[in-house]
């Protein structure tokens, strides 16, 4: 008989698959040629090196993880649609002001001329219509809310310094200075967004997940030096391949 033609079947057996020759066939074969008694030793030795490999056991950790999970915060969407209608206000205003309405907050006519009164004008209702739409993103995306923070806290410290000056020396009314209250109302709504963002719990880190041989029967607040130690943060976050143990 062919060696070869056997080998293939003894490669099916051996996958568990049917083989094209009978099994006492193979049988009889074996019992008379050492060479195909090696082969077959060689192969199953090496099926099992690299196919019939147990999978280590693994802990069953859901209870504990749960416990460990913050309760999550009911969302809360007054705050966010209050910031979404006072920036719809806002572009609003500032897109009437480029349609040539009268908002009041057209700025002082008598320094440079009428066309500098104009173009003026228009810088101040082009910054109120982008005022708007950063704080209807900030309500949208609350996230987002941090980076807007900055530019518009100075943008009202810069202005109520200018208006409570220009209030004291007579150069603008009460009620110029009334309407940029908006603007103010704004501010305060978006602290108030980030505020609530930030004080949503997020999923913190789990650091190295336990090993089969690892002791998991203590809580999370146990005295293990890993589960006291803090979890290491990286600036970059490494792929799942940099937490495999070596």
């Amino acid at each position: 008989m062919d060696c070869a033609e056997l080998r293939e079947s003894l490669s099916a057996r051996i996958d568990g698959e049917r083989p094209p020759l009978p099994d006492d066939v193979l049988d009889r074969h074996l019992a008379g040629c050492p060479d195909c008694r090696a082969w077959q030793e060689r192969a199953a030795a090496l099926r099992r090196l690299t196919v019939v490999r147990e999978a280590p056991p693994v802990p069953d950790l859901t209870a504990r993880i749960l416990d460990g999970a913050p309760v999550p915060r009911p969302q809360r969407w007054g705050v966010r649609v209050a910031l979404a209608l006072v920036a719809l206000v806002q572009s609003g205003l500032g897109l009437a002001e480029l349609l040539g309405a009268d908002v009041g907050h057209v700025g002082h006519a008598g320094h440079g001329g009428f066309a500098a009164a104009v173009h003026l004008g228009n810088e101040s209702a082009a910054w109120n219509v982008a005022v708007g739409i950063g704080l209807l993103w900030a309500a949208l995306r609350p996230a987002t809310a941090a980076g807007l923070l900055p530019a518009l806290g100075g943008f009202v410290v810069v202005l109520g310094i200018t208006s409570g000056v220009d209030l004291t020396t007579g150069e603008v009314a009460p009620d110029r200075v009334a309407s940029h209250a908006l603007v103010v109302a704004g501010l305060a709504l978006l602290f108030a967004v980030r505020r609530q963002h930030k004080r949503r719990p997020a999923p913190r880190s789990a650091g190295r997940l336990p090993l089969p041989g690892d002791d998991v029967t203590g809580t999370a607040g146990g005295s293990s030096p890993e589960a006291a130690e803090p979890p290491q943060r990286w600036r970059f976050r490494p792929r799942p391949t940099g937490r495999h143990v070596a």
